[in-house]
């Protein structure tokens, strides 16, 4: 019984610790990349304005369309390949509580 207890408080711990650093840093790249994704279109609509160069802001949004899309179904596929109840009930919980709280207060 002690065996049991043991290995399932350190599966529990062992995946909160490993979600609250994975989300933590989720969130951290995700600041980032906004910054830069922000910062490159105020520079193009900044030169827009000044007539440097020219924005075909229908191509954009049908670029962004497209990679949104392509990364949402990149996930879907990830979810549907990898199983969490192959993990356990211990570690999916323990992962996910962590996940949740790291990228909270990351």
């Amino acid at each position: 019984m002690p065996e049991s207890l043991t290995a399932t408080f350190t599966s529990v711990g062992g995946g909160f610790l490993a979600g609250l650093i994975v989300g933590y840093f989720l969130k951290k790249i995700i600041k980032v990349l906004m910054f830069v994704v922000g910062g490159i279109l105020a520079l193009l609509l900044y030169l827009q304005q000044q007539q440097v160069i020219s924005v075909d802001v229908l191509k954009m949004e049908t670029s962004s369309t497209f990679i949104f899309n392509s990364v949402a179904s990149s996930f879907d596929k990830i979810t549907q390949t990898g199983d969490m109840t192959t993990l356990g009930i211990p570690l999916a919980g323990g992962l996910s509580a962590g996940l949740a709280i790291g990228f909270i207060k990351g």
